[in-house]
């Protein structure tokens, strides 16, 4: 679904993006002064967070497994000079890794496709560096549910077990299913404090109005693109997604 993905959604390289016609990294300041910073940027897909983050001034390297999306993110990485580096491998699998080398571990709508994220919350302990930080951005718990788009409300049937979203792209030689999993807060707050990691700060971002999203005479937000646009009514009522910024503190 890669090629899809990139052409239908607008995605910056100049700011850091952490949800659908959400603000950026510039505005939220989660991660903060980031010069100097040594960077994991973990399922980069086509590396615009990398990239971001380099042109801020870190030295940051970026994993996807998928080839496709390796190949859109070598493509950006040349057309914007970046110096980011790129790792074709699973980051559900990160022993190749070196223990306390990163200040930073993040990634931004990837933990959601892990099928062992409490694992995966262990390896990123190990590779980061005494206070270094852990940032997940990912699927809202809701955004398992489905929205009525005649009365504009959710359908929440049952929060306490979610279901899990399967999904098919069945186009091309690589054709595969998937799965999105869902976490809830308390799962979250139990796998990341479990995995040596104090829970700093929580955002849910909130989208620009529509004003504000075209008043310089295109869209202002670093993530989005007609399809998000769309969904608009819901965005602006149910968060899509969620940031948790975690300290390495074991």
């Amino acid at each position: 679904m890669s090629r899809d993905y990139q052409n239908q959604t607008a995605i910056s390289v100049e700011d850091v993006h952490y949800g659908p016609l959400c603000p950026g990294e510039s505005e939220l300041q989660i991660l903060g002064d980031v010069r100097g910073k040594r960077i994991l940027d973990i399922a980069c897909g086509g590396a615009q967070n990398a990239i971001a983050l380099a042109n801020m001034g870190a030295e940051v390297f970026a994993i996807d497994f998928s080839r496709n999306q390796i190949a859109h993110a070598r493509r950006l990485i040349g057309e914007n000079s970046s110096s980011v580096e790129l790792i074709m491998a699973d980051a559900e699998h990160l022993a190749f890794l070196k223990s306390d080398q990163f200040d930073i571990v993040m990634s931004v709508f990837g933990w959601e496709f892990f099928t062992d994220l409490a694992l995966c919350f262990e390896e990123c302990a190990r590779i980061l560096k005494e206070e270094g930080l852990l940032i997940v951005g990912t699927v809202h718990p809701l955004t398992a549910f489905e929205w009525d788009m005649d009365d504009n409300f959710l359908m929440v049937t049952d929060y306490f077990h979610p279901p899990v979203e399967i999904w098919e792209d069945l186009q091309g030689e690589y054709a595969k299913s998937g799965m999105t999993f869902f976490h809830s807060f308390e799962s979250m707050f139990g796998m990341l404090t479990e995995s040596g990691f104090k829970i700093e700060r929580i955002v849910e971002p909130y989208p620009y109005t529509p004003l504000e999203l075209n008043e310089t005479g295109g869209i202002k937000a670093p993530y989005g693109g007609p399809f998000w646009e769309g969904q608009y009514e819901r965005l602006s009522k149910i968060p899509f997604s969620i940031v948790y910024k975690a300290m390495k503190v074991l």
